[in-house]
């Protein structure tokens, strides 16, 4: 299947994938399509999941959507060379996703049910994030890697907008996703997920315990 994108639509979307190598070169992506746009999951090494959408310059075919796995360094690779051909599904390498917990590509969030929006303003959420990150670089100083990890873990734990575990709002400042204005944002929950959307894309975290496991999303 061949989707065909603007140029600069094509370009925000490889530099999305690009920003998400930097910490792991082998991570996957999950493309899906719709007639209008294409869309990718990601999940970076902070237990979330993130999702980025494009428009197509081309509608497709309503009844034909694509949901695919692949690596995201030979997305990104095909993403930067797509202007004249478009961008092929097809001729992209297949990635495995391996099973795990909620979240990740084999666990999609849901497209309705989400409730209770809670709406504010992109720079309002940075002086946590920096707040958080700077608490993190002094305390693990020193510290052998696991202790590091636990503390990493504490800090991004909390909670922070609406609710969201720091670490979905850390994640979503790396991605270039909560910049310093006055750009909306909103939080919102469905069951055992969390959302925070904001214009530039959205990230998920899930809910862990005994009912999250009985309230599992799982997308074949």
């Amino acid at each position: 299947m061949t989707i065909r994108l603007a140029g600069p639509e094509a370009t925000v979307l490889e530099g999305f994938c690009r920003r998400q190598l930097s910490w792991d070169p082998r991570l996957p992506a999950r493309v899906v399509t719709s007639a209008r746009a294409l869309g990718v999951f990601t999940s970076p090494p902070m237990g979330v999941l993130v999702f980025f959408a494009v428009p197509l310059a081309e509608p497709c075919a309503a009844d034909d959507p694509s949901d695919v796995s692949v690596p995201l360094g030979a997305l990104a690779d095909a993403l930067h060379s797509c202007a004249d051909d478009g961008l092929d599904l097809d001729a992209l390498p297949r990635a495995l996703v391996p099973p795990g917990p909620a979240p990740n590509l084999g666990h999609l969030p849901p497209h309705e049910g989400w409730q209770m929006p809670i709406h504010g303003l992109s720079g309002d959420l940075l002086p946590a994030i920096e707040g958080a990150a700077s608490e993190l670089t002094q305390r693990s100083q020193g510290l052998p890697a696991r202790a590091q990890e636990a503390v990493a873990n504490e800090i991004w734990d909390r909670p922070g907008f609406a609710g969201l575990p720091m670490r979905a709002l850390q994640a979503a400042h790396r991605l270039g996703m909560i910049p310093n204005d006055r750009s909306r944002i909103a939080a919102a929950t469905c069951g055992p997920w969390k959302r925070l959307s904001t214009p530039r894309g959205q990230v998920f975290t899930y809910m862990k315990g005994p009912s999250a496991r009985l309230a599992l999303h799982v997308v074949r």
